[in-house]
């Protein structure tokens, strides 16, 4: 057991040296204009979006975490899965994007939980997350949502009827070959759903939309200190619909399998939405610069878990 825990712990050093190689490789082809970015209200935009969503990579933490302690049954600190979080959430540059929700089966490790419970927890961050992101995007869309999905539903249709087929055969499978685990397993997560353990699952849940709303805030200001630098004017209406464009593109995004060529697909969308307009210029800006906030968030947030991690480990130490 102690052999296969060294062998794992080597597998995530080595997951992570490519994480962060692919990471850079990712930086690197933005062919990042380093002249369009020194404006003031540019910068301003990109600070505000950096702060805000490396707080949103360290807190999203809690719904998982509360997912994870309401099916295992265990109470477990915030401080014990962060870091564990925040370096699995580099992960996602490493092609493939599952490494991610992979990594987060440490937990179970080192709090010796079962893995299914980790691994249905992260199942549902999932779930909701995207649902959440979708009921956000589509109130901000308003009356533009009719041409998205004229455009997208198809691919949502597509995507998504395949991913239920294959979930569903998937569950039939496993559940035919493991039937008395899965009914023990069935049958303890029903106490999931208690009456003691629903406020710590709404309070998951109310989180999603939480967080978004509040990306949503930043996004949208984002949008506006671009507009003001380029000094265009654009309608209040279009910050909301553009902004929802911005959320949805990122659904579309994490439902199509591999990287798209050319254009990508956020870019595509928001283009899309304005393309009576003259603001591609703006649009792309935008679009890079939410781009390097987030890559900036992933290694804040995974140096704060980092950190977090430390201070643990030299706090179990002197505790022994």
């Amino acid at each position: 057991m102690k052999k296969l825990k060294q062998l794992a712990k080597i597998a995530g050093n080595l997951l992570m040296l490519a994480a962060l190689a692919f990471l850079v490789h990712k930086f690197m082809k933005m062919d990042v204009d380093i002249a369009k970015l020194t404006q003031p209200r540019i910068l301003c935009g990109l600070a505000l979006a950096a702060l805000t969503l490396t707080a949103v990579v360290v807190c999203n933490t809690y719904p998982w975490l509360a997912f994870t302690q309401s099916l295992s049954g265990t109470k477990i600190p915030f401080r014990r899965a962060m870091p564990i979080f925040t370096r699995s959430n580099l992960y996602k540059y490493v092609p493939g994007n599952v490494f991610q929700y992979i990594g987060r089966n440490q937990l179970a490790a080192d709090m010796h939980i079962s893995h299914v419970d980790v691994a249905c927890a992260t199942i549902l961050d999932i779930l909701f997350g995207v649902l959440s992101t979708g009921v956000i995007s589509l109130l901000l869309l308003g009356g533009a949502i009719g041409e998205v999905l004229q455009e997208y539903g198809k691919n949502f249709l597509l995507i998504g009827g395949i991913g239920i087929v294959a979930a569903v055969f998937a569950a039939m499978l496993v559940f035919w070959k493991f039937r008395d685990k899965c009914q023990s397993y069935l049958l303890r997560y029903r106490s999931a759903c208690s009456k003691e353990n629903r406020p710590l699952l709404l309070r998951g849940i109310l989180y999603y939309f939480l967080q978004n709303i509040v990306s949503a805030v930043v996004y949208g200001t984002v949008l506006l200190l671009i507009f003001q630098a380029s000094g265009k004017a654009i309608p209040p209406d279009q910050i909301f619909t553009l902004t929802g464009a911005f959320l949805f593109a990122w659904i579309v995004g994490f439902i199509t399998p591999g990287a798209p060529g050319g254009i990508g697909i956020r870019e595509s969308v928001m283009l899309f939405l304005c393309r009576n307009a003259d603001w591609e210029a703006e649009i792309l800006l935008y679009v890079l610069v939410l781009r390097i906030a987030s890559i900036l968030a992933d290694v804040l947030g995974f140096l704060i878990g980092m950190l977090c991690g430390m201070g643990k480990g030299t706090q179990e130490c002197t505790d022994e």
